[in-house]
């Protein structure tokens, strides 16, 4: 359907059902999330309201009369969540993963980095990105003539920022890299325009030449850094008043009037996403609602779907996996015995988080006018924001749960060394607790293995079992993994994804920048697998050994079935995850139980004579 999903796949199915839920609980009144969530709802106040909630801030950009004094301005709104120039946060430290250390990133532009960095995407973008850009001006008081003169001075700053940044793998790489260290006065100093001014206007003191302990702040990529603060000492003034405007417009876009938000959704939704109608406005607020307040709405999600029975089932089969995932290791005839006891070790250092946080953030001091919609996201745009600076110089949580319990979702934290599972994705088709184990080990325990095997995918390698980059590999078991990793990159490298619709070649995978997952995917189909059947020993299955073993694989199969439009397709080519049939077709290729459950011919199409095989 036109206002749906591109994709049809089980996450979706739940995060459709979990959207009921959520629909559910703000059927009735709850303090906070009811005032926002109304706020959001009432387009009539948003409607007689336009650019009121914008004027301070266009009054501070417009009276700043110096390059700095305006990006101390950027700097400042970055507080309500508009992206500044350069993010700087609190993150556990890549050489200490005891504490936290504040790290700097470039901020996003309007468009995905590949869009102005590929000439034939820009092509097809360009007209449409144009129109969006005068759109908003126009709504924010600007004339059409003022408008137009500031498209390309604002396309032009943005594709200068796009050229000088890394690409997405090359992102990935540098953060297995060392990070270089500054100090507020050292950033101060080389980067005055880019930094200084975000330190300023966060309230870091910026004089002091003898820094404590913790005064620093970490970066992967100087280049970014270097070309960035060239290029906002050689923008005019005027250009980079309309350039910070621009931002503040577009941060805010869909939180305006319901103008505003079709010219984002003209963009955005129809052109980049392929959409053919704009989604309705209660489910526009609720998706808002349940991502600026998640954890609070977690909390009722929680007490409607989660229970010490789910609990216990989950936390069992979690275990189950660990331990399967051991006897790979202990079994792995490429290891030597040093890399095999830390990787043993790390293993063992595996936390497991599942249905929610046990601190969530719930905003005790906030209030929400169910009148003023955007200054109610600023509100915990703020305090989202000072909390995680405040982290600076702490100790780690190890423990800290990164998503809203009702998210259909699951990760692996290479620093906490943690693997996560919310209530969201703990539903059927993937789990239940009435399902045979079969079923649970097939699409769940698949997952749980991906998860675990993330821990020593081709970046979870890098960090021991307590989060810190340390290099725990022999140079031969170094030399094996990068052999082993490369046939499987090669092997998906070679997968042409085709249109679902009339079959046209679309592409191909990258291998390489979705080796991280397609290791995980191969590694958690084999660890589970040997999961069920250790299980078995215990608890005997109403089944004969064959049709469990059948029924295991076509819970894992249908876990991961999807519809795909081309569109969805096309852009699933260079990002991490690749579509659900082809991840299927890969862990079953180099899956030799699969071959042998189903009697697959030697050389036939999901039985290749040469598999890649890692961690088994």
């Amino acid at each position: 359907p036109p206002d749906e999903h591109q994709v049809d796949t089980s996450f979706s199915k739940i995060y459709i059902e979990n959207q009921a839920v959520l629909k559910t609980i703000l059927s009735d009144y709850k303090p906070k999330i009811s005032e926002f969530y109304h706020s959001c709802l009432d387009t009539v106040t948003l409607s007689s309201l336009g650019l009121t909630p914008l004027e301070d801030s266009f009054k501070a950009i417009r009276s700043a009369n110096t390059t700095l004094d305006l990006l101390i301005v950027a700097g400042e709104l970055a507080k309500n969540g508009i992206p500044a120039f350069v993010d700087i946060n609190s993150s556990a430290d890549d050489n200490d993963s005891t504490k936290n250390a504040l790290f700097g990133f470039r901020t996003p532009l309007s468009l995905s980095r590949s869009y102005y960095t590929n000439p034939s995407k820009w092509k097809d973008v360009e007209a449409e990105f144009k129109v969006y850009i005068a759109s908003v001006l126009q709504l924010a008081g600007y004339t059409a003539e003022q408008a137009a003169a500031a498209v390309p001075v604002i396309i032009r700053f943005e594709q200068t920022l796009a050229g000088v940044a890394l690409s997405e793998l090359e992102e990935s790489e540098a953060v297995v890299s060392p990070y270089t260290a500054l100090t507020y006065y050292q950033l101060d100093q080389k980067y005055p325009l880019l930094i200084g001014s975000w330190l300023k206007a966060n309230g870091f003191d910026v004089r002091d030449q003898c820094a404590g302990s913790n005064d620093w702040v970490g970066f992967y990529d100087l280049t970014y850094l270097d070309k960035a603060e060239v290029l906002l000492k050689n923008t005019t003034l005027d250009n980079l008043r309309t350039i910070v405007e621009y931002k503040l417009i577009h941060a805010s876009s869909r939180h305006l009037t319901p103008a505003f938000r079709t010219a984002n959704w003209n963009l955005f939704g129809r052109k980049i996403y392929n959409q053919t109608v704009e989604s309705s406005r209660e489910k526009f607020c609720l998706t808002q609602t349940s991502s600026t307040l998640g954890y609070l709405l977690g909390e009722y999600f929680l007490d409607a779907v989660w229970s010490a029975d789910t609990a216990k089932t989950a936390d069992d089969l979690v275990k189950a996996l660990k331990s399967s995932f051991s006897t790979g290791i202990a079994t792995a005839d490429w290891l030597d015995n040093s890399t095999r006891a830390n990787a043993q070790t790390k293993l063992s250092k595996i936390i497991h988080l599942l249905g929610g946080p046990e601190k969530p953030q719930l905003y005790p001091t906030l209030t929400f006018d169910s009148t003023t919609y955007l200054k109610n996201r600023w509100k915990v745009s703020q305090v989202n924001i000072d909390t995680n600076l405040k982290l600076n110089g702490q100790p780690v949580d190890r423990r800290k749960f990164d998503m809203a319990p009702h998210q259909v979702n699951a990760y692996y934290n290479s620093i906490a060394n943690h693997i996560a599972f919310p209530a969201g994705v703990l539903q059927k088709p993937f789990f239940d607790g009435q399902f045979d184990p079969a079923q649970n080990f097939g699409a769940i325990g698949m997952v749980i293995g991906h998860e675990i095997t993330h821990g020593f995918d081709n970046g979870g390698r890098n960090y021991d079992g307590d989060g810190n980059k340390n290099p725990w590999w022999s140079n031969a078991t170094n030399t094996a993994f990068k052999t082993k990793a490369q046939c499987i990159s090669d092997q998906y490298s070679n997968f042409e994804v085709r249109s679902e619709v009339n079959g046209t070649v679309l592409g191909n995978i990258s291998g390489k920048i979705s080796l991280g997952e397609t290791i995980a995917d191969n590694g958690g189909l084999k660890t589970s697998f040997r999961a069920y059947h250790e299980y078995l020993k215990e608890f005997p299955s109403k089944y004969t050994k064959k049709a469990g073993e059948k029924l295991f694989y076509l819970s894992y199969a249908q876990s991961a079935c999807s519809k795909n439009t081309d569109a969805y397709l096309r852009r699933s080519l260079t990002r991490k995850h690749p579509p659900g049939r082809y991840r299927v077709t890969g862990a079953l290729q180099n899956n030799a139980e699969f071959a042998r459950v189903f009697q697959c011919p030697t050389d036939s199409y999901l039985n290749p004579s040469k598999k890649c095989l890692l961690w088994e």
